[in-house]
C-alpha cells in the first residue's frame, strides 16, 4: 500500500499555454522570471521593468522595458482502463492499483498547481465516468475512489479510439493506465489520435499472470490479442512458453509505444514513486 500523501516529481517539455498561473514554462506573459525580450513603455506600461541600458542605447529615444514569461499551469488527464481484464488480481485487482496509482497523480498535479481530469473508458465513455478538466479536484478523487471497488463486467476496451474526442484542445500531459491486453492495431489507432499531447502509458501486469506461476495445475488466461479466455494445464514446458510470450508482448508494447514517442512505464504489482521521477527526468527535458 502507498502512503496516502505519496506524490512525485514531473515535468513538460513543452511551453504551457494556460493563462492559470503553475510551475511550468510557458509563453503568457507576466511576472515570471523568463527574460523574453524588450518592448517599449507604451506596449507594456509598466515603469517597474524600464530597462535603462536598454533606453539609453536607443536612437530613437524611446523608453524600453524588459517582458518576461510567467510559469503557468498544464492541463493534466488520467485515462483509467474499466474493461474486464483489469478486474484480475490475487491480492489486489488492478482495478485497486490503478486507483492507487491515480490518487498519487492527484497528489502530485495538486503539488504542481495543475488542472486535473478523470476519464474511465470500456466498451464506451460513460458520463459517469467522467471528471472534467479542474484545479479543484473534488470529482475526479470520488472517481478514483470508486475505481477501487469496481466491478466490472463483461466488458472490452472500445472505447479507448474515442478518448481524443474527450480530450482539451490545448496540448495534454495524460497518464493512460490499463494492462493493455488488447490487439496492438487498437493500440496504434488511439496513440495515432494522441500525437498533438503527450501520452504516459501506465502498463499494468501481475506478475502471477506469468512470473509467480505454480509449477502445475489449472490456470485461467486471457488472450491479449482477442480478450477470449481459456483454461490451460500447467507443465514446464507450458509455463516457459507463458514467460516468453509477456517478454516478446513487452517488447512488442515498447516498440509500439516508442514509434509514437511514448514511452512506457510498467508496473508489475507496486507502483514506486521515484521511479515515476526518474522516468520524468530521463525522457522528460525541462
Amino acid at each position: 500500500m502507498h502512503n496516502p500523501l505519496d506524490s512525485f516529481s514531473y515535468h513538460i517539455n513543452w511551453k504551457s499555454r494556460g493563462h492559470h498561473p503553475g510551475q511550468h514554462k510557458s509563453g503568457q506573459r507576466g511576472m515570471g522570471m523568463e527574460f523574453a525580450g524588450h518592448s517599449n513603455l507604451l506596449d507594456y506600461p509598466d515603469p517597474r521593468r524600464i530597462d535603462i541600458r536598454q533606453t539609453i542605447r536607443d536612437p530613437l529615444e524611446q523608453v524600453h522595458v524588459r517582458i518576461f514569461n510567467q510559469r503557468s499551469a498544464t492541463p493534466v488527464m488520467i485515462m483509467a482502463d474499466l474493461s474486464s481484464s483489469m478486474g484480475y488480481g490475487l491480492k489486489r485487482t488492478k482495478f485497486e492499483v490503478s486507483s492507487e496509482i491515480s490518487e498519487v497523480i492527484t497528489n502530485s498535479v495538486t503539488a504542481k498547481s495543475d488542472a486535473l481530469g478523470f476519464i474511465g473508458f470500456n466498451d464506451k465513455i460513460s458520463s459517469q465516468w467522467v471528471a472534467p478538466l479542474s484545479y479543484k479536484t473534488y470529482r475526479t478523487k470520488l472517481l478514483i475512489e470508486k475505481l477501487k471497488n469496481y466491478k466490472s463486467k463483461s466488458s472490452s476496451h472500445s472505447g479507448l479510439i474515442k478518448i481524443a474526442d474527450s480530450l482539451p484542445k490545448d496540448r495534454t500531459l495524460i497518464f493512460l493506465i490499463s494492462d493493455f491486453h488488447m490487439p496492438i492495431k487498437d493500440i496504434e489507432e488511439t496513440l495515432s489520435t494522441l500525437v498533438k499531447h503527450q501520452v504516459v502509458p501506465i502498463v499494468l501486469w501481475n506478475k502471477s499472470e506469468f512470473d509467480n506461476l505454480p509449477k502445475f495445475g489449472l490456470l485461467n488466461i486471457e488472450d491479449a490479442e482477442t480478450g477470449k479466455e481459456s483454461t490451460i494445464f500447467l507443465r514446464k514446458k507450458i509455463i516457459k512458453k507463458i514467460k516468453a510470450d509477456f517478454a516478446a508482448r513487452k517488447k512488442m508494447l515498447q516498440e509500439t509505444f516508442l514509434k509514437f514517442s511514448f514511452p512506457p512505464f510498467f508496473v508489475e504489482d507496486d507502483f514506486k514513486s521515484l521511479e515515476m521521477t526518474n522516468y520524468f527526468n530521463e525522457f522528460f527535458y525541462a
